[in-house]
């Protein structure tokens, strides 16, 4: 933590992350999920907001998470839930602005709501 507990490096580099499986971390704000798609790396909250499903254990396709209980979807550059069937009853993904730091480290900003504990 630094920068008045802002930020947060989580002492990966970009390359640590498997594009094909993302890597959960506890952060001073909640566990979040790192997801590398390509050259961009998003950080979300690691369980779906619906009921507190393993979103980093989900299916990932191009830069949209599954949640792996009930198939709800979201888009990891927005936080969207993007189920065009489905009414939108969720708050979206807390998210977390995502930069290299000078270590060549991800680093991650204090996300601008809280992560909603796992009950």
């Amino acid at each position: 933590m630094s920068a008045a507990d802002e930020t947060f490096d989580t002492g990966l580099s970009p390359d640590d992350l498997d594009p094909e499986r993302p890597r959960p971390i506890l952060t001073p704000w909640g566990t979040l999920a790192l997801y590398r798609v390509g050259t961009a790396v998003w950080a979300v909250q690691a369980f779906c907001p619906h009921l507190d499903g393993p979103l980093f254990e989900g299916t990932l396709s191009g830069g949209t998470i599954t949640c792996p209980w009930h198939r709800w979807r979201y888009d990891l550059a927005t936080g969207e839930r993007v189920d065009a069937l489905r009414p939108a009853v969720s708050e979206p993904l807390v998210r977390c602005d995502v930069r290299v730091g000078p270590e060549g480290t991800v680093v991650l900003a204090r996300p601008a709501r809280a992560i909603r504990p796992l009950t």
